[in-house]
């Protein structure tokens, strides 16, 4: 596990645990004292307050910034969203005489949401009128997205929190419903580039897509059982969109098995499986090297692939890498891959070392 992702997990255990012992600690009223500080060290209830309100607001947007913002390479204005989680728990769960200073929290959300509906709907219609472009272009609809917002003919990529980084994000994950009946059905990709070199991956073995079918089909009845008491029509939708997902598992599974890594036309492009895609131009590829590095090696690098990798690929700059379904974006310098035929890649991508 990569040292981002680690510190991710940790943040969000860190302030699930902040949390919910906050609400333990924290008093339903406080009593009337004069406010100074010997008397708020004195008196329990105010004392207990002010140190949950530091770790509340203080103490989780400092680890945020460090563990998240700075290791992972993410925006500044997003240690906002501690605060704004901060402040919400803070409206519920804080004592009387303190709980309605935050109530602009709840008001604060519909200009915001406005505001950011209006961003979206904008960058929507841009999107869509990009997908509608590209319907009649062959392959995979996410690629075509990334020719159009990455600007790979500049040989280069938008700025994260750019204009343009904002629509290519947008348009990945849109594309990804396309992509995935694109994948899914044998007869829509059947014109696909073919692929001679395959990344290891669990998720391209028939049984193991036999296994997430069967879960799959569990977890829609079980959605179905347990919300028809509430309501029939939530459960119907709740329990059709859970099974929807069979679409996305079926294409995880072809594309794993069968297009988990190809050159497409001047550039090369690795899914680690469905939810992972980065598309590397070759111009970019400093190195390749053949081997073998295992992953207590490579553990802070991106390791594609099951068991030691047999190749080594260095860009002479980061590429991007777009995984959770372009929720997530990181830079890639170095790529470690375990392939079934790693000579075979090394004469297809034609690199001199």
């Amino acid at each position: 596990m990569r040292k981002p992702v680690k510190y991710r997990i940790a943040f969000l255990i860190v302030a699930a645990v902040c949390f919910y012992v906050g609400t333990w600690f924290l008093p339903s009223t406080l009593p009337d004292i004069t406010l100074n500080l010997s008397n708020i060290i004195s008196e329990p209830s105010w004392r207990n307050t002010v140190l949950v309100s530091l770790f509340y607001f203080l103490v989780l947007p400092l680890l945020y910034y460090f563990w998240v913002i700075r290791i992972g390479e993410q925006a500044l204005w997003k240690v906002l969203l501690i605060f704004s989680l901060s402040s919400l728990i803070a409206r519920y769960n804080y004592p009387e005489q303190l709980s309605h200073y935050f109530a602009f929290i709840s008001y604060l959300k519909y200009p915001i949401i406005v505001v950011l509906m209006v961003i979206e709907v904008v960058l929507l219609v841009t999107i869509v009128k990009a997908l509608w472009g590209a319907r009649k272009l062959s392959g995979d609809p996410r690629i075509h997205m990334l020719e159009k917002y990455e600007k790979y003919e500049k040989d280069e990529a938008p700025k994260k929190g750019s204009k343009e980084a904002k629509q290519l994000e947008l348009a990945l994950m849109l594309a990804h419903e396309p992509a995935s009946w694109y994948y899914a059905i044998p007869s829509f990709s059947k014109k696909h580039v073919k692929s001679a070199v395959h990344l290891k991956l669990l998720s391209g073995k028939w049984w193991h897509l036999l296994g997430v079918l069967i879960v799959l089909s569990i977890t829609t009845y079980a959605s179905y059982v347990l919300l028809s008491e509430f309501s029939e029509t939530i459960a119907i939708v709740v329990a059709t969109l859970v099974f929807y997902l069979v679409i996305m598992f079926v294409a995880n599974y072809r594309v794993s098995k069968n297009y988990s890594c190809f050159v497409w036309q001047d550039k090369v492009v690795v899914n680690n499986s469905w939810w992972g895609m980065v598309v590397i131009p070759k111009a970019n590829i400093e190195s390749m090297e053949v081997g073998e590095w295992s992953r207590s090696l490579t553990k802070e690098d991106f390791h594609f692939g099951r068991g030691v990798a047999n190749v080594k690929l260095t860009f002479n700059k980061p590429q991007p890498y777009y995984s959770g379904m372009a929720l997530l974006n990181e830079n890639i310098s170095t790529l470690y891959l375990s392939v079934d035929n790693p000579s075979l890649l090394h004469r297809e991508l034609e690199v001199i070392d």
